[in-house]
C-alpha cells in the first residue's frame, strides 16, 4: 500500500511539473511551427538570459523575424504577428503611401518632398513625417491607401500624427509587417523601391549594426523606432559570403513594454533605451553569425 501511494505521489509531481512547463511555454514566445531553424531557439534562449540577469523586465515583450533573402526562407518567427507600438517605424509605411501617390500621379516628387523624405528617414524628423501624412490627406486617408493597396500589411495602422512631444503610441505595426516591407522592397515590388532604398540606406542611427561585431563592409537599409515603451529596428543587412557573393537578409527586432507608455518613468529614457538597444545588437550579431556560417564562413 505504501509503495502504491508513493508511486501515486511521484506521478502527481511529474504531472504537476508537466503542466507548469506547458504553461510556461504557452505564456512565452509564439513560434511558426513550419520553421525548423536552430537560430530561432538560440535567440529565444538568449532573450531568456536577459530576462533572468537583466536588463529585460517581466513586462517586456519581444518580437523577432529573420529572413534569408538569398534562399527565400524565414529562419526566425517569434511573436511576429503581435501588434506593437510603431513609434518611428511607422515612417516606413508613411513613405510607402507617399510613393504610392507619386506613382499614381497624384503627387509630384519635388525638391521639397525629397528634403522632407531625407529628414524623415535619416534623422527621423517627426515634423517631416507629419508633413507627408498631411500631404496625402491625413492619418485616415494614409491608412486607407495602405490597406486598399497593400493588404498584406496586416497589423499596421496609421491613426495619428506624431505629437509635438514625440510620444506616439497609437500607430501600430508588427515584426511580420516590417519583415514583409523589406522583403517586398528588396524584390522591387513596392512603388519606387529604388528610391526608397536610397533613403533607407542613408547613414543613420541603428540597433542592428553599429556597436556590434558585424563587419563594417556590410550595407544596411533600415529604420529604427524609439519611444518610452518601444524600441525596435528593422532592415536589410547585405553581407558577402566567403566567396564574395552578396547574401542579403532581413532582421527585425522589437521590444515593447506597454506599462511604460503612460506610467511613471522609474528610470531615465536614455537608460531604458540603451539597455534594450544592447539586447537588439547582441541578437543581431547572433543572426549574422548563424547566416554567415550557413554559407561556409567562420564566425
Amino acid at each position: 500500500m505504501k509503495a502504491y501511494l508513493k508511486n501515486i505521489f511521484k506521478l502527481s509531481v511529474c504531472c504537476g511539473l508537466a503542466v507548469l512547463l506547458c504553461g510556461t511555454t504557452v505564456v512565452g514566445s509564439k513560434y511558426d511551427p513550419t520553421i525548423d531553424s536552430p537560430l530561432e531557439q538560440n535567440i529565444d534562449d538568449f532573450v531568456k538570459q536577459f530576462r533572468r540577469k537583466g536588463p529585460l523586465a517581466s513586462t517586456d515583450r519581444t518580437s523577432f523575424v529573420v529572413y534569408d533573402l538569398s534562399r527565400g526562407i524565414k529562419l526566425v518567427s517569434i511573436n511576429e504577428d503581435t501588434p506593437r507600438m510603431a513609434a518611428s517605424l511607422i515612417k516606413n509605411f508613411v513613405m510607402l503611401v507617399y510613393f504610392h501617390e507619386v506613382k499614381q500621379g497624384r503627387l509630384a516628387h519635388t525638391k521639397r518632398n525629397r528634403y522632407h523624405l531625407e529628414q524623415m528617414i535619416k534623422v527621423s524628423s517627426n515634423s517631416s513625417t507629419n508633413y507627408f501624412i498631411n500631404l496625402v490627406g491625413g492619418p485616415y486617408k494614409a491608412n486607407r491607401i495602405l490597406k486598399a493597396n497593400y493588404p498584406y500589411f496586416q497589423q499596421t495602422k496609421i491613426v495619428e500624427r506624431i505629437p509635438s512631444n514625440g510620444r506616439t503610441y497609437k500607430n501600430k505595426t508588427s515584426a511580420h509587417d516590417l519583415n514583409k516591407f523589406y522583403v517586398q522592397l528588396w524584390r522591387d515590388n513596392l512603388p519606387h523601391s529604388h528610391k526608397m532604398k536610397v533613403y533607407l540606406g542613408l547613414p543613420n542611427g541603428d540597433y542592428i549594426y553599429k556597436k556590434t561585431r558585424i563587419p563594417a563592409s556590410v550595407k544596411v537599409y533600415n529604420k529604427t523606432g524609439t519611444v518610452y515603451g518601444l524600441i525596435g529596428d528593422s532592415g536589410i543587412i547585405v553581407m558577402r559570403d566567403p566567396q564574395g557573393k552578396l547574401r542579403p537578409y532581413v532582421f527585425t527586432g522589437l521590444i515593447e513594454d506597454r506599462s511604460k507608455a503612460y506610467g511613471r518613468r522609474r528610470i531615465s529614457f536614455g537608460t531604458w533605451v540603451s539597455q534594450r538597444a544592447n539586447v537588439l545588437r547582441r541578437v543581431s550579431e547572433k543572426a549574422y553569425g548563424y547566416i554567415y556560417k550557413s554559407y561556409g564562413g567562420r564566425w
